[in-house]
């Protein structure tokens, strides 16, 4: 699904960055997250082929309860708060590098242009089916939500992967990719996203019908997450991909992973808190013991890729329940000099120089040996 550049927008600013959602069917729900239950009046129940499309009745969604939109099924919840971020100074220290990118400075000039400039946007919610194919996405910022705005952006941009749809009685709806994915005009200041397999639970929770994210297979694990922070998420992870992650070096000691919930705090520079889910507290405690010697293992060795000793001193490791959490963060000193120190490389020369002897030839009828690039 190629999403809207509004939504893209929001979300590409932010991040560098499951077992299935199963919550028991109550009347009305099946099990792949639709409704048996018919859309408020008008509404298509089955939006891959609509004879005429319509949109669901939906009233305002209030700033902060985005994610209602998001289906029951989703394995995985991720939140931005766009506001917060765009006030952080680690936005500030990074803004001059997406205004030096002649795409993304496109981008933000027509949102600027059709009423919709990236400082009035408010807040992305995600959600991401187990098999990663099925995607909700609900952007709030100020007027993203009116078809006015949306025609401007997409005459700006001249972006023909989607195309507004007018809908008999109701609305326009984004249309993706030939129906791949259907966006929604939920309110002034709402758009809501997903691909097709969603768009039955989307429109339906839309109509106030329907379970979303919050009564789903993530309920519990959406209380580990610090959900007052600028960026929080939370997944189930399925067998197979925890066995992945497992797999990695320096990871054994997570064996019995089932979930991962985190937060990012950007008030002064970068707070990471992580939990991860285990089978039970006892794999909990055990996994603790085994994390913290592989730590203690590498820790001397963070040097030697410029981390700072202070920050390896407040990565702390705990378990609680049967999660082991770990807390780690920088200052905007401690961040600054690790970018430094990636863009110096080793032994403090610039990574993209050539060696220093790699002039001298001392045979004048020979070529030099280019520098490998890294």
């Amino acid at each position: 699904m190629r999403i809207t550049t509004t939504a893209l927008l929001a979300t590409c600013v932010v991040l560098a960055a499951c077992n299935k959602a199963d919550p028991k069917p109550n009347d009305g729900k099946v099990a792949d997250g639709r409704t048996d239950a018919k859309p408020a009046s008008g509404a298509v129940t089955d939006p891959t082929t609509p004879a005429t499309p319509t949109t669901p009745t939906a009233t305002t969604v209030v700033p902060g309860s985005a994610d209602k939109l998001i289906p029951a099924d989703a394995a995985l919840l991720a939140h931005i708060d766009l506001k917060g971020l765009s006030g952080s100074p680690l936005w500030a220290s990074n803004k001059p590098l997406l205004d030096a990118d002649p795409e993304v400075k496109k981008q933000f000039d027509a949102s600027a242009a059709c009423n919709m400039p990236f400082d009035g946007f408010r807040s992305v919610d995600i959600g991401v089916g187990t098999d990663a194919k099925n995607i909700a996405i609900v952007v709030s910022g100020g007027g993203i939500g009116k078809a006015e705005n949306l025609r401007c952006l997409q005459d700006k941009l001249q972006d023909n992967q989607w195309k507004l749809e007018d809908v008999a009685g109701g609305k326009p709806r984004l249309v993706f990719d030939s129906g791949e994915a259907y966006g929604y005009l939920v309110d002034d200041d709402t758009l809501a996203i997903s691909t097709k397999a969603w768009d039955g639970a989307v429109t339906s929770l839309m109509a106030g019908k329907g379970t979303s994210v919050r009564g789903g297979g993530l309920k519990d694990v959406l209380a580990q997450a610090d959900q007052s922070k600028h960026v929080w998420f939370a997944g189930n992870l399925p067998p197979q991909l925890a066995a992945m992650a497992t797999a990695q070096p320096g990871m054994s000691g997570m064996a019995g992973l089932k979930s991962v919930a985190g937060s990012l705090d950007l008030s002064a520079g970068l707070g990471v808190v992580l939990a991860f889910g285990m089978e039970n507290a006892d794999r909990a405690k055990a996994s603790l013991a085994e994390v913290q010697q592989q730590f203690a293992s590498v820790k001397p060795m963070a040097g030697m890729f410029g981390i700072p000793a202070t920050v390896v001193d407040k990565v702390a490791f705990a378990a609680k329940d049967a999660a082991v959490t770990m807390t780690a963060s920088l200052t905007m000193d401690e961040i600054n000099a690790m970018s430094a120190a990636m863009k110096a490389g080793p032994g403090g020369a610039p990574i993209d120089a050539p060696p220093a002897d790699s002039a001298k030839v001392e045979d004048k009828g020979a070529k030099p040996t280019p520098a490998a690039d890294m």
